[in-house]
């Protein structure tokens, strides 16, 4: 069965503690290649069916899905998504007949997810995360449907559930067929930015979340994809 290759993804940071620190996240990976959704957005037909968590312990916590869903994604993302000092694990996570969620996991278990969009073969890509207003506050970005409505949107994780704050139309991350998600997030000093690309696939936007929405910082030309990595490079 052909398959994309699903990185494992490495907590660097040692955190303080005791008891907690057998608890704590040091890996993710998408995990049990599956077929059964022919949606293929990503370059091929194979999705995941399951998730490891790696515990600072040696402890390996496997999440299986049932068949009428799949982690529809290029990596398995570790961060700390609420500012509370331990990482969680974010995903894509697709119902087959619903459409893509984003979904944040800890050593319980799925710990908060959006809504499916609502219908079959309906996408979304992460952008990044970071305190994007400059509030203390951490907000994690995606894109709704990169290649329909193209539509950015910030999302805080507080209480246990993600909660929308901001959306706009306008942009995008991604092309039909990449089996990788452009840009992502820096922050060269004065606060976290993001990076992606106009609707159009034209520019690359630098931007932050202001008071009435995204404040694009920078744009670039987009003539080829290491644009995108270029923008992500501080001076």
């Amino acid at each position: 069965m052909p398959a994309r290759l699903a990185p494992l993804v490495l907590l660097g940071t040692l955190w303080a503690g005791t008891g907690a620190v057998a608890q704590e996240i040091v890996s993710a990976r998408l995990i049990a290649p599956t077929e059964r959704y022919d949606h293929g957005v990503l370059g091929d037909a194979v999705e995941w069916g399951g998730l490891e968590i790696g515990l600072r312990d040696g402890q390996r916590l496997r999440f299986t899905l049932p068949e009428t869903r799949v982690f529809e994604d290029v990596t398995a993302r570790l961060g700390d998504f609420d500012g509370d000092g331990q990482p969680e694990v974010m995903v894509v996570e697709t119902e087959i007949a619903r459409g893509a969620a984003l979904a944040i996991y800890d050593a319980k278990g799925r710990r908060a997810a959006t809504p499916p969009i609502g219908q079959t073969h309906r996408w979304l890509a992460p952008a990044g995360w970071g305190d994007f207003d400059g509030d203390g506050r951490i907000e994690i970005a995606y894109i709704d449907r990169p290649h329909l409505a193209r539509e950015l949107v910030f999302l805080r994780l507080e209480a246990g559930r993600l909660t929308e704050v901001s959306r706009s139309a306008g942009y995008t991350n991604h092309r039909i067929g990449m089996d990788f998600i452009a840009g992502g997030s820096r922050d060269c000093g004065d606060g976290a930015e993001l990076v992606l690309a106009d609707a159009g696939w034209q520019n690359v936007l630098t931007l932050r979340l202001g008071p009435k929405g995204p404040e694009v910082t920078q744009s670039r030309p987009l003539r080829q994809l290491r644009d995108f990595d270029r923008a992500r490079t501080c001076p």
